[in-house]
């Protein structure tokens, strides 16, 4: 039964990272062929997710949106920290740098979750578990390219808003499996996300996303990157931590940029060398030994 429960917490990582990863591309249409600002984009994901989450819990599960004024506090912090920050970060992160190294360092995020687990929580890590993660690593960063210069390039403040995404990510893993402690998945992740959009909206306020004067087509793409995008991997991702270790999860999830790779390349054409599908083989590789450890 117990084995049965971390399938089931696998298949729900593994399908966010898919869903994470597939968004991706749609992301990167809007922001190459539409002019979108990323940072706009983050904070409509937040306002529509917000939205939608309200929407479908009031029509079907109404009686999850009952929360406690404690609990409230544990899922804002998960929002804000969590979610907007770690957006702030990344995407701060790829103004600065570029996607390769963004990714690269967002995803460091296993090892400091690995960290905390070891250190603060006393639990030992099997050298199965650590050699599942230095294979997935080292696939992530021959997917991004980071052995290339041409696209590995370094600044200073973006390796360190980098960081702060990563430990934003890191957060929202150790946190969010707190919280899952006293609170339903997905009453958990609509505060959260509550939270962040109003949070961004002291930094973006909504007569600034009216005034950008978005076509109506546009907001088709908008509302499948808050649902399909985040919405439904968010909530696939949090509720697998209910049967997953935060280091294990933190692994799976690594797939995210193998699945962005895989989909740029047949829909958008955008080729990979060899050293990048090694990379994608290692990161599968270590998501595999972690799912059978």
């Amino acid at each position: 039964m117990v084995r049965d429960s971390r399938w089931r917490g696998y298949v729900m990582v593994v399908s966010a990272a898919v869903c994470w990863g597939t968004m991706a591309t749609v992301a990167k249409l809007l922001f190459r062929d539409r002019g979108v600002d990323p940072v706009i984009l983050a904070v409509i994901r937040a306002d529509l997710a917000s939205l939608t989450l309200f929407a479908v819990l009031s029509l079907f599960w109404p009686g999850r949106l009952r929360i406690e004024r404690r609990d409230f506090w544990a899922a804002a912090t998960v929002g804000i920290i969590g979610l907007a920050v770690n957006n702030f970060f990344y995407f701060q992160s790829l103004h600065l740098t570029n996607v390769a190294t963004a990714l690269l360092l967002q995803y460091q995020a296993p090892i400091l979750v690995a960290l905390y687990t070891v250190l603060v929580q006393g639990q030992r890590l099997r050298g199965r578990v650590i050699l599942a993660m230095i294979m997935a690593l080292l696939g992530c960063a021959l997917v991004v390219r980071a052995y290339d210069p041409a696209v590995f390039r370094v600044n200073i403040l973006g390796v360190a808003m980098g960081l702060g995404g990563a430990c934003a990510f890191a957060f929202y893993i150790l946190a969010g499996r707190a919280a899952l402690r006293r609170l339903d998945a997905w009453t958990l992740l609509t505060y959260a996300y509550l939270s962040a959009s109003l949070a961004w909206s002291l930094l973006v306020p909504p007569w600034r996303i009216v005034a950008s004067g978005f076509e109506p087509g546009l907001w088709g793409a908008f509302l499948a990157v808050a649902t399909v995008g985040t919405v439904v991997p968010f909530g696939l991702f949090i509720s697998g931590l209910r049967f997953l270790p935060p280091t294990q999860a933190s692994i799976v999830s690594m797939l995210e940029p193998v699945v962005a790779a895989a989909v740029a390349y047949a829909v958008l054409g955008e080729t990979m060398n060899p050293l990048q599908i090694l990379g994608g083989g290692l990161v599968l590789v270590g998501v595999v030994m972690v799912q059978t450890t």
